[in-house]
Protein backbone atom coordinates (compact mmCIF):
# COMPACT_ATOMS: atom_id res chain seq x y z
CA UNK A 1 0.00 0.00 0.00
CA UNK A 2 1.16 3.33 -1.01
CA UNK A 3 2.27 5.48 1.66
CA UNK A 4 0.35 8.52 1.16
CA UNK A 5 -2.99 6.11 1.31
CA UNK A 6 -1.93 4.86 4.54
CA UNK A 7 -1.13 8.72 5.60
CA UNK A 8 -4.58 9.72 4.17
CA UNK A 9 -6.49 6.74 5.83
CA UNK A 10 -7.00 8.20 9.61
CA UNK A 11 -8.17 11.60 7.70
CA UNK A 12 -10.77 9.42 5.87
CA UNK A 13 -12.04 7.84 8.30
CA UNK A 14 -12.48 10.80 10.21
CA UNK A 15 -14.32 12.58 7.15
CA UNK A 16 -16.68 9.70 6.48
CA UNK A 17 -18.51 9.61 9.78
CA UNK A 18 -18.54 13.44 11.24
CA UNK A 19 -21.85 14.29 11.17
CA UNK A 20 -21.35 17.75 9.70
CA UNK A 21 -21.36 18.04 5.89
CA UNK A 22 -18.36 18.10 4.50
CA UNK A 23 -17.63 18.94 0.27
CA UNK A 24 -14.43 19.28 -1.23
CA UNK A 25 -14.45 21.78 -4.80
CA UNK A 26 -11.77 22.06 -7.33
CA UNK A 27 -10.60 25.66 -6.83
CA UNK A 28 -10.36 26.22 -10.72
CA UNK A 29 -13.59 25.34 -11.44
CA UNK A 30 -16.02 24.75 -8.12
CA UNK A 31 -16.76 21.40 -9.10
CA UNK A 32 -17.45 18.85 -6.00
CA UNK A 33 -14.52 16.60 -6.42
CA UNK A 34 -15.56 14.92 -2.54
CA UNK A 35 -18.43 14.94 -0.37
CA UNK A 36 -18.42 12.79 3.05
CA UNK A 37 -22.17 10.75 3.48
CA UNK A 38 -23.38 13.63 5.47
CA UNK A 39 -23.38 16.26 2.91
CA UNK A 40 -24.64 13.33 0.44
CA UNK A 41 -27.67 13.05 2.60
CA UNK A 42 -28.69 16.04 3.54
CA UNK A 43 -29.02 17.27 -0.34
CA UNK A 44 -30.68 14.04 -1.39
CA UNK A 45 -28.23 13.03 -3.49
CA UNK A 46 -25.72 9.34 -3.49
CA UNK A 47 -22.18 10.30 -3.77
CA UNK A 48 -21.31 9.18 -7.28
CA UNK A 49 -24.27 11.72 -8.04
CA UNK A 50 -22.84 14.63 -5.70
CA UNK A 51 -19.18 14.40 -7.05
CA UNK A 52 -18.52 16.36 -10.16
CA UNK A 53 -21.83 19.02 -9.38
CA UNK A 54 -21.43 22.72 -9.82
CA UNK A 55 -22.27 24.54 -5.91
CA UNK A 56 -25.12 26.49 -8.36
CA UNK A 57 -26.77 23.24 -8.85
CA UNK A 58 -27.69 23.13 -5.02
CA UNK A 59 -28.01 26.30 -4.32
CA UNK A 60 -30.81 28.64 -3.64
CA UNK A 61 -30.79 31.57 -6.88
CA UNK A 62 -31.39 33.84 -3.44
CA UNK A 63 -28.14 32.61 -2.04
CA UNK A 64 -25.92 32.13 -5.09
CA UNK A 65 -24.97 35.91 -5.22
CA UNK A 66 -22.97 35.17 -2.08
CA UNK A 67 -20.90 31.98 -3.96
CA UNK A 68 -18.00 34.48 -6.09
CA UNK A 69 -17.30 36.10 -2.75
CA UNK A 70 -16.96 32.87 -0.99
CA UNK A 71 -15.07 31.12 -3.44
CA UNK A 72 -12.48 34.54 -3.83
CA UNK A 73 -12.39 34.14 0.18
CA UNK A 74 -11.26 31.03 0.20
CA UNK A 75 -9.09 31.23 -2.71
CA UNK A 76 -7.63 33.89 -0.75
CA UNK A 77 -6.61 31.89 2.33
CA UNK A 78 -9.11 33.43 4.49
CA UNK A 79 -11.71 31.63 6.65
CA UNK A 80 -15.08 32.28 5.21
CA UNK A 81 -18.52 31.94 6.92
CA UNK A 82 -22.01 32.08 5.07
CA UNK A 83 -25.49 31.83 6.24
CA UNK A 84 -26.89 30.33 2.39
CA UNK A 85 -30.14 28.39 1.27
CA UNK A 86 -29.45 25.49 0.02
CA UNK A 87 -31.75 22.86 -2.43
CA UNK A 88 -31.69 19.62 -2.00
CA UNK A 89 -32.45 17.24 -4.55
CA UNK A 90 -35.84 17.00 -4.86
CA UNK A 91 -35.99 21.02 -4.86
CA UNK A 92 -37.12 21.89 -1.46
CA UNK A 93 -35.04 24.39 0.55
CA UNK A 94 -33.25 24.38 3.58
CA UNK A 95 -31.03 26.79 5.51
CA UNK A 96 -27.74 25.55 6.18
CA UNK A 97 -24.27 27.92 7.55
CA UNK A 98 -20.92 27.17 5.54
CA UNK A 99 -17.08 27.82 6.60
CA UNK A 100 -14.92 27.31 4.27
CA UNK A 101 -10.98 27.39 3.77
CA UNK A 102 -8.69 25.92 1.12
CA UNK A 103 -6.36 23.06 1.36
CA UNK A 104 -4.57 20.89 -0.95
CA UNK A 105 -6.18 17.46 -1.78
CA UNK A 106 -4.96 15.05 -4.25
CA UNK A 107 -1.49 17.20 -5.32
CA UNK A 108 -3.93 19.81 -6.42
CA UNK A 109 -5.63 22.92 -4.93
CA UNK A 110 -9.24 22.24 -3.33
CA UNK A 111 -11.83 24.49 -1.06
CA UNK A 112 -13.07 22.55 1.68
CA UNK A 113 -16.67 23.76 3.00
CA UNK A 114 -18.21 22.58 6.15
CA UNK A 115 -21.83 22.43 6.12
CA UNK A 116 -24.16 22.38 9.32
CA UNK A 117 -28.10 21.98 8.42
CA UNK A 118 -29.35 24.96 10.47
CA UNK A 119 -33.22 24.81 9.36
CA UNK A 120 -34.40 23.98 12.90
CA UNK A 121 -32.70 26.80 14.71
CA UNK A 122 -33.65 29.53 11.48
CA UNK A 123 -37.21 28.17 12.26
CA UNK A 124 -36.73 28.97 15.70
CA UNK A 125 -35.57 32.51 15.12
CA UNK A 126 -38.24 33.27 12.28
CA UNK A 127 -40.78 32.00 15.19
CA UNK A 128 -39.51 33.95 17.82
CA UNK A 129 -39.30 37.18 15.29
CA UNK A 130 -42.88 36.58 14.73
CA UNK A 131 -43.78 35.95 18.39
CA UNK A 132 -41.95 39.17 18.71
CA UNK A 133 -43.91 41.07 15.85
CA UNK A 134 -47.39 39.76 17.33
CA UNK A 135 -46.71 41.00 21.01
CA UNK A 136 -45.43 44.35 19.61
CA UNK A 137 -48.42 44.69 17.26
CA UNK A 138 -50.63 43.56 20.19
CA UNK A 139 -48.87 46.40 22.65
CA UNK A 140 -49.70 48.96 19.78
CA UNK A 141 -52.96 47.75 19.63
CA UNK A 142 -53.47 47.98 23.65
CA UNK A 143 -51.72 51.25 23.75
CA UNK A 144 -53.96 52.56 20.64
CA UNK A 145 -57.35 51.71 22.58
CA UNK A 146 -55.91 53.24 25.88
CA UNK A 147 -54.95 56.52 24.37
CA UNK A 148 -58.79 56.25 22.74
CA UNK A 149 -59.88 55.60 26.00
CA UNK A 150 -57.67 58.53 27.63
CA UNK A 151 -59.16 60.75 24.42
CA UNK A 152 -62.97 59.37 24.90
CA UNK A 153 -62.53 60.61 28.66
CA UNK A 154 -61.39 63.84 28.10
CA UNK A 155 -64.36 64.42 25.25
CA UNK A 156 -66.77 63.47 27.94
CA UNK A 157 -65.12 65.70 30.85
CA UNK A 158 -64.59 68.74 28.96
CA UNK A 159 -66.55 69.01 25.71
CA UNK A 160 -69.68 67.55 26.94
CA UNK A 161 -69.88 69.26 29.68
CA UNK A 162 -69.01 72.44 27.97
CA UNK A 163 -71.90 71.84 25.79
CA UNK A 164 -73.94 70.14 28.18
CA UNK A 165 -73.71 73.94 29.66
CA UNK A 166 -73.80 75.80 26.98
CA UNK A 167 -77.37 74.10 26.05
CA UNK A 168 -78.77 74.72 29.15
CA UNK A 169 -77.74 78.59 28.66
CA UNK A 170 -79.12 77.94 25.20
CA UNK A 171 -82.68 77.04 26.74
CA UNK A 172 -83.28 79.63 29.36
CA UNK A 173 -81.55 82.36 26.95
CA UNK A 174 -85.02 83.71 25.37
CA UNK A 175 -87.00 83.50 28.56
CA UNK A 176 -83.91 85.30 29.90
CA UNK A 177 -83.99 88.14 27.26
CA UNK A 178 -87.54 88.97 27.81
CA UNK A 179 -87.47 88.90 31.78
CA UNK A 180 -83.36 90.44 32.35
CA UNK A 181 -81.73 91.72 29.10
CA UNK A 182 -78.62 92.85 31.02
CA UNK A 183 -78.56 89.43 32.95
CA UNK A 184 -79.14 87.29 29.56
CA UNK A 185 -76.04 89.38 27.98
CA UNK A 186 -74.16 88.02 30.49
CA UNK A 187 -75.29 84.62 29.95
CA UNK A 188 -74.84 85.13 26.55
CA UNK A 189 -71.20 85.66 27.10
CA UNK A 190 -71.15 82.42 29.09
CA UNK A 191 -72.33 80.71 26.03
CA UNK A 192 -69.94 82.32 23.92
CA UNK A 193 -66.66 81.17 25.95
CA UNK A 194 -68.63 77.62 26.72
CA UNK A 195 -68.81 76.94 22.82
CA UNK A 196 -65.07 78.84 22.20
CA UNK A 197 -63.48 76.63 24.82
CA UNK A 198 -65.51 73.41 23.55
CA UNK A 199 -64.34 74.17 19.84
CA UNK A 200 -60.44 74.61 21.31
CA UNK A 201 -60.64 71.38 23.28
CA UNK A 202 -61.62 69.56 20.34
CA UNK A 203 -58.73 71.02 18.20
CA UNK A 204 -56.58 69.82 21.19
CA UNK A 205 -58.04 66.58 20.89
CA UNK A 206 -57.87 66.40 16.95
CA UNK A 207 -54.03 67.31 17.50
CA UNK A 208 -53.73 64.10 20.20
CA UNK A 209 -54.75 62.09 17.24
CA UNK A 210 -53.06 64.13 14.45
CA UNK A 211 -49.29 64.82 15.95
CA UNK A 212 -48.13 66.79 12.45
CA UNK A 213 -50.59 69.51 13.85
CA UNK A 214 -48.62 70.19 16.72
CA UNK A 215 -45.42 71.12 14.22
CA UNK A 216 -47.01 72.26 11.31
CA UNK A 217 -49.21 74.90 13.38
CA UNK A 218 -47.67 78.33 14.77
CA UNK A 219 -46.92 77.44 18.07
CA UNK A 220 -48.31 81.33 19.41
CA UNK A 221 -51.89 79.39 17.51
CA UNK A 222 -51.10 76.20 19.86
CA UNK A 223 -51.02 78.30 23.23
CA UNK A 224 -54.21 80.41 22.31
CA UNK A 225 -55.86 77.00 22.07
CA UNK A 226 -54.82 75.87 25.48
CA UNK A 227 -55.82 78.78 26.92
CA UNK A 228 -59.25 79.18 25.32
CA UNK A 229 -60.21 75.59 26.56
CA UNK A 230 -58.95 76.55 30.11
CA UNK A 231 -60.95 79.38 29.40
CA UNK A 232 -64.18 77.23 28.84
CA UNK A 233 -63.44 74.37 31.69
CA UNK A 234 -62.69 76.90 34.35
CA UNK A 235 -63.75 80.31 33.71
CA UNK A 236 -60.47 81.79 34.16
CA UNK A 237 -59.47 84.35 31.56
CA UNK A 238 -56.32 83.76 29.70
CA UNK A 239 -54.28 86.48 28.13
CA UNK A 240 -51.48 85.04 25.56
CA UNK A 241 -49.11 87.76 24.50
CA UNK A 242 -46.64 87.49 21.69
CA UNK A 243 -43.68 88.22 20.44
CA UNK A 244 -41.86 87.44 17.50
CA UNK A 245 -41.82 84.95 15.08
CA UNK A 246 -39.51 82.68 14.33
CA UNK A 247 -39.87 78.49 13.21
CA UNK A 248 -38.55 76.35 16.05
CA UNK A 249 -37.14 72.91 15.87
CA UNK A 250 -40.52 70.32 15.90
CA UNK A 251 -39.18 68.71 19.16
CA UNK A 252 -38.87 72.29 20.50
CA UNK A 253 -42.27 73.13 20.04
CA UNK A 254 -43.71 70.33 21.15
CA UNK A 255 -42.45 70.25 24.30
CA UNK A 256 -43.30 73.60 24.91
CA UNK A 257 -46.99 73.01 23.78
CA UNK A 258 -46.92 70.03 26.61
CA UNK A 259 -45.12 72.16 29.03
CA UNK A 260 -47.99 74.64 28.22
CA UNK A 261 -50.33 71.80 28.66
CA UNK A 262 -49.19 70.79 31.99
CA UNK A 263 -48.84 74.05 33.56
CA UNK A 264 -52.67 75.05 32.56
CA UNK A 265 -53.48 71.42 33.52
CA UNK A 266 -51.83 72.00 36.78
CA UNK A 267 -53.69 75.63 37.55
CA UNK A 268 -57.01 74.08 36.35
CA UNK A 269 -56.57 71.66 39.68
CA UNK A 270 -54.36 73.44 42.07
CA UNK A 271 -53.81 77.05 41.91
CA UNK A 272 -57.44 78.49 42.54
CA UNK A 273 -56.14 81.33 40.37
CA UNK A 274 -58.92 84.01 38.44
CA UNK A 275 -56.53 85.32 36.05
CA UNK A 276 -53.08 83.28 33.77
CA UNK A 277 -51.32 85.20 31.40
CA UNK A 278 -48.80 83.77 28.58
CA UNK A 279 -46.04 85.13 27.42
CA UNK A 280 -44.35 84.17 24.07
CA UNK A 281 -41.18 86.01 23.29
CA UNK A 282 -39.09 85.27 20.39
CA UNK A 283 -35.60 86.78 20.01
CA UNK A 284 -32.25 86.16 18.04
CA UNK A 285 -31.19 83.94 20.72
CA UNK A 286 -34.40 81.56 20.74
CA UNK A 287 -37.85 81.57 22.43
CA UNK A 288 -39.19 82.02 25.88
CA UNK A 289 -42.51 80.83 27.43
CA UNK A 290 -43.41 82.78 30.17
CA UNK A 291 -46.48 81.62 32.46
CA UNK A 292 -48.14 83.41 35.28
CA UNK A 293 -51.06 83.17 37.42
CA UNK A 294 -52.55 85.19 40.47
CA UNK A 295 -53.05 82.08 42.74
CA UNK A 296 -52.32 80.33 46.13
CA UNK A 297 -48.86 79.88 44.91
CA UNK A 298 -46.88 77.52 46.86
CA UNK A 299 -43.31 76.98 48.49
CA UNK A 300 -41.04 74.89 45.74
CA UNK A 301 -38.68 73.97 48.49
CA UNK A 302 -41.55 72.53 50.09
CA UNK A 303 -43.56 71.01 47.82
CA UNK A 304 -43.91 67.51 47.76
CA UNK A 305 -42.32 65.37 44.64
CA UNK A 306 -45.11 65.28 41.67
CA UNK A 307 -47.16 67.87 42.92
CA UNK A 308 -47.79 70.28 39.99
CA UNK A 309 -45.87 68.36 38.18
CA UNK A 310 -42.31 69.96 38.68
CA UNK A 311 -40.68 66.75 38.15
CA UNK A 312 -42.18 66.45 34.88
CA UNK A 313 -41.62 69.66 33.70
CA UNK A 314 -37.99 69.31 34.63
CA UNK A 315 -37.82 66.49 32.54
CA UNK A 316 -39.31 68.43 29.33
CA UNK A 317 -37.04 71.26 29.86
CA UNK A 318 -33.49 68.57 29.85
CA UNK A 319 -35.04 66.67 26.87
CA UNK A 320 -34.45 69.69 24.71
CA UNK A 321 -31.51 71.68 26.36
CA UNK A 322 -34.15 74.35 28.08
CA UNK A 323 -34.08 76.38 30.93
CA UNK A 324 -36.43 76.11 33.73
CA UNK A 325 -36.88 78.66 36.26
CA UNK A 326 -40.12 78.30 39.00
CA UNK A 327 -40.83 81.25 41.28
CA UNK A 328 -43.58 81.02 43.61
CA UNK A 329 -44.71 81.97 46.93
CA UNK A 330 -47.88 81.07 49.22
CA UNK A 331 -50.22 83.59 48.34
CA UNK A 332 -48.19 85.20 45.76
CA UNK A 333 -49.32 83.28 42.65
CA UNK A 334 -46.84 81.15 40.33
CA UNK A 335 -44.68 82.57 37.79
CA UNK A 336 -42.83 79.42 35.49
CA UNK A 337 -40.37 80.42 32.72
CA UNK A 338 -38.67 77.93 30.31
CA UNK A 339 -36.25 78.93 28.02
CA UNK A 340 -34.49 77.54 24.58
CA UNK A 341 -31.47 78.75 23.02
CA UNK A 342 -30.89 77.68 19.63
CA UNK A 343 -28.05 75.99 18.53
CA UNK A 344 -24.87 78.43 17.62
CA UNK A 345 -24.42 79.67 14.68
CA UNK A 346 -21.76 78.26 12.39
CA UNK A 347 -19.15 80.44 11.60
CA UNK A 348 -18.56 81.13 8.21
CA UNK A 349 -14.88 80.93 6.90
Amino acid sequence: MPSEEKEERPFRRIFEHVSDGLIIHDAQTGLVVEANPAACAMHGYSRQEFIGLHPTAFMHPDSRRLLHDYLLAIQSDSLFAITAVHLRRDGSPFHVEVRGTAFTYQQRPCLLSVIRDVSARVQNEQQLEQQMAARIKEQARTSTLQERQRLAQNLHDAVNQSLFSASLIAEVLPRLWERDPEEARQSLEDLRRLTRGAMAEMRGLLAELRPLVLTDSKLSDLLRQLGDALTGRTNIPVQVTVKGQEPLPADVQVAFYRFCQEVLANVAKHARASRVEIDLQYDAGGVALQIRDNGRGFDPAQTPAGHYGLSMMHERAEAIGAELAIASQPGQGTEIVIRWTGPPEKETP
